[in-house]
């Protein structure tokens, strides 16, 4: 499980989800369980997304 605090310190900069799972679970292959909390983030005001570019950073 990622915890939060460690999204938010490997969101530095904007990163795409697929270079955020490289950096916190390089061995998993799926995306689904952080995109899901990169959602619940969001709801929360943490990350926000910007559509135009496909990265996440933080709000």
């Amino acid at each position: 499980m990622i915890k939060d605090e460690d999204v938010l310190a490997a969101l530095d900069k904007p990163r795409a989800v697929y270079a955020l799972q490289q950096r916190l679970d390089p061995s998993n292959k799926s995306t689904d369980a952080l995109q899901e909390q990169l959602l619940r983030m969001r709801a929360e005001g943490k990350v926000k997304f910007d559509i135009h570019k496909g990265k996440w950073s933080k709000a």
